[in-house]
């Protein structure tokens, strides 16, 4: 008999697949959206923190090279007029000309912006250095969040942190000038962006906007050059998931910096500018004894700026001759600094090809990558050294720093609430957060104005020639004037001649010094002084237009007046749009009567700058000493628009008024002046002589006798005195002052 089977028991049934895929699909979905949510998070947070960090810079002025290319720019100061030639001229055409010289359009053009919509406003300046340094920040986070395939945001983070408080970046930020440090790296990084947009989904308009980006990266400066090496690592060997889009992607990169080199070249050879000029006061590399030393020296700077990464103190903002002094191989330092960058440049490319997608491969080679164009010893920069050239170089230092956290500290635990409980972590980064903050915070403080900064920088590097000069030229050329009490002048003289003269006992032949400390002797009334230096700075170098014209000032006061109109004439040609030359040519041409000629001359200053009220001021005085009074008066009337608190614009208005028999206009004109300025003698003056033309003998009597007053020894109108009583009919009181006017006026007879 068969054996029965035993009958199944019913298992439980399994849930159906339906019910679940829904649950899962939601649960990626919830964590993307947590990912991209803390990505938006931290990317305000970063944003906060450099914000805050720099906020105090908002309250600084113009400093150092902003009114090269901004406060002082006669293209940017014409606000959005300028714009199109800011595209089509070197960096500092509308300042000066200078051998040594680069296409940066953008930072310009975003100046004149500002100046079209604000005016000219430092505030306004500061404010979008620290937006736009903020924007760098928040990129750059980005950038390694793609990098890393969003598997170490933690670190990203960090890296990023670390890029906003370090205090090595205040020049960059606290510098207005330094907006094209800033472009540069921020549209850099967007073109990382996008390419890594690019490489996972493949859309044209990606690699397109990222070919712009690093367009308008060039056009800030020429520092992304480097990307050329940089763009294949990443998208070779990181981010490689398609070869062909990072074979696009290297081509093209290629090709904009063709196109860029191809217009670079263009521009600057129709303004006979070079890139490679240096010259010693900039670069005291091109005077080292030899190559050996030069080479020694540069590798001593490298390992300098290894060392500000890691203790940014102290900070200064020129690293001129000689604040660095050259060493030669004999020195320790210099062969210290060549193990540590030739160590890390083998590691870096072993580590390249040993680990796949090796993140700190990418920070040592990122760094060496974008150091490498600043190590004068491939080629010779304008500056030996200086804490902007670490901007770009600072990222890769930044992320080395993060990687050395997860590695010891959070033993490669990168998740976020994990980080975030991390004491450990915590104790150290908040720390070092904290005094990089504060190091940050009080150095954009020095940034203040230049008084501050040179004065700060020159306790810090007291032999540094140029940081001696900027003390100086500060004291003559912008404190000076605010200053009226004579014992301070006497006093600010004094101390800008000792700093100018200590700038050329470092080194004699800084031809700038000499080109100050002639303005100085010329402010002390030294004029012998003041020529010999002059001519020096005239002998040292063929660009010295600022000598020639004061040397022609020197040359006006001690009534040399043929080689003045010479000096002045040097000026010009040296720079062609030199306003204050034409405008000085015009007032020594006016000196020996060659009114035509100065008018002229007066002319092309306005010609050059229509708002020069000095220009019209000159032109007036000329028509006015050829006697034609009518042609003379619009052009007082223009000065006075321009400047409507000069008094002698408003006299000199009205004296011509006076001179041309519009007596009650000219009355007007001085009634208003003494209004506003009580203590001004030619107005009561010349209001004496309208009312004696008006017949207001009374009235000319009381106004001459109130400058009397003022100035007993205003004798020349006491003759009108005299004649306002005879014609009041009153002899006695005319004889009376017949008498007094002929002790000063023999012939004046009523």
């Amino acid at each position: 008999m068969a054996k029965k089977q035993p009958t199944p028991k019913p298992q439980p049934a399994k849930a159906a697949a339906p019910v679940q895929q829904p649950q899962a699909q939601s649960s990626k979905k919830e964590a993307i959206s947590g990912r991209f949510s803390l990505t938006l998070k931290l990317s305000l947070l970063l944003a906060v923190i450099t914000f805050l960090i720099y906020a105090n810079t908002l309250q600084n002025g113009f400093v150092l090279d902003d009114s090269m290319v901004y406060s002082k720019n006669t293209i940017v100061t014409q606000g959005f007029d300028g714009i199109s030639e800011l595209f089509k001229t070197p960096r500092l055409k509308g300042f000066g000309y200078l051998k040594n010289e680069n296409y940066r359009p953008l930072s310009l053009v975003m100046f004149a912006i500002e100046v079209g919509l604000f005016g000219l406003n430092p505030t306004v300046g500061h404010f979008f250095n620290i937006l736009f340094f903020a924007g760098c920040v928040v990129l750059l986070f980005l950038f390694l969040d793609k990098l890393f395939e969003r598997k170490k945001t933690v670190i990203a983070f960090l890296a990023a942190l670390l890029f906003a408080v370090h205090p090595i970046h205040t020049e960059v930020v606290a510098n207005i000038k330094s907006l094209d440090e800033i472009f540069c790296f921020l549209f850099a990084f967007l073109s990382l962006n996008l390419f890594a947009m690019y490489m996972k989904s493949g859309k044209v308009w990606q690699i397109a906007a990222g070919l712009g980006a690093l367009f308008l990266s060039y056009l800030s400066k020429e520092t992304v050059v480097t990307f050329l090496g940089i763009i294949p690592i990443v998208f070779f060997f990181y981010l490689n998931d398609e070869k062909r889009r990072a074979i696009f992607m290297t081509a093209g990169a290629v090709v904009v910096t063709g196109i860029y080199l191809g217009i670079r070249h263009v521009i600057l050879t129709d303004y006979g500018a070079s890139t490679a000029a240096v010259e010693f006061i900039d670069n005291a590399l091109v005077g080292a004894p030899d190559m050996g030393m030069r080479i020694a020296t540069a590798l001593y700077i490298l390992g300098m700026y290894v060392k500000l990464l890691f203790i940014p103190h102290p900070l200064i903002d020129d690293y001129g001759y000689n604040s660095v002094p050259y060493v030669g191989f004999g020195n320790l330092w210099v062969w210290l600094s060549l193990a540590i960058y030739v160590a890390a440049g083998v590691v870096g490319v072993y580590r390249l090809f040993k680990y796949r997608k090796d993140p700190w491969a990418f920070g040592i080679l990122f760094f060496m990558a974008t150091i490498a164009l600043f190590t004068n010893i491939f080629f010779l920069m304008g500056s030996a050294m200086g804490e902007r050239f670490l901007f770009f170089a600072s990222a890769g230092f930044c992320l080395l720093a993060a990687l050395a956290i997860e590695k010891w500290v959070l033993k490669n635990d990168t998740d976020y609430g994990s980080f975030v409980k991390n004491k450990l972590a915590l104790g150290i980064l908040l720390p070092v957060c904290l005094v990089f903050s504060y190091l940050t915070y009080a150095r954009n403080a020095e940034w203040k104005d230049n008084s501050t900064l040179f004065k700060a920088d020159l306790a810090k590097s007291p032999n540094n020639g140029r940081l001696n000069y900027y003390v100086g030229n500060e004291l003559v050329e912008n404190v000076l004037p605010t200053v009226q009490d004579s014992a301070a002048r006497k006093a600010l003289l004094a101390e800008s001649v000792e700093r100018l003269n200590k700038a050329l006992e470092i080194f004699p032949k800084y031809t700038d010094a000499h080109t100050e400390l002639g303005t100085a002797y010329l402010s002390m009334l030294r004029y012998d002084s003041a020529e010999v230096h002059f001519k020096t700075a005239i002998s040292q170098s063929p660009y010295q237009s600022i000598a020639a014209n004061n040397l022609g000032t020197v040359y006006l006061r001690t009534d040399r007046i043929p080689e003045a109109i010479a000096s002045y004439k040097l000026a010009i040609k040296i720079k062609g749009d030199f306003v204050q030359a034409f405008c000085n040519l015009g007032s020594a041409y006016a000196r020996i009567k060659q009114f035509d000629s100065a008018i002229v001359a007066l002319n092309q200053a306005l010609a050059f700058n229509p708002g020069y009220a000095e220009a019209y001021m000159q032109i007036g005085l000329a028509y006015y000493f050829s006697n034609k009074f009518v042609e003379a008066e619009p052009f007082f009337k223009k000065a006075l628009e321009l400047n409507p608190a000069d008094v002698n614009a408003a006299n000199n208005l009205g004296a011509s008024y006076l001179n041309s028999g519009k007596y009650q206009q000219a009355a007007d004109i001085f009634k208003q002046l003494i209004a506003a300025n009580p203590g001004y003698v030619n107005g009561y003056s010349n209001l004496g002589h309208c009312y004696y033309e008006l017949k207001q003998y009374e009235a000319a009597i009381d106004i001459i006798n109130k400058s009397l007053t003022i100035d007993p020894n205003n004798v020349k109108d006491i003759p009108y005195i005299a004649l306002s009583y005879k014609a009041l009919g009153r002899t006695d009181e005319a004889l009376k002052y017949e008498a007094i006017a002929k002790q000063y006026y023999p012939t004046f007879k009523l």
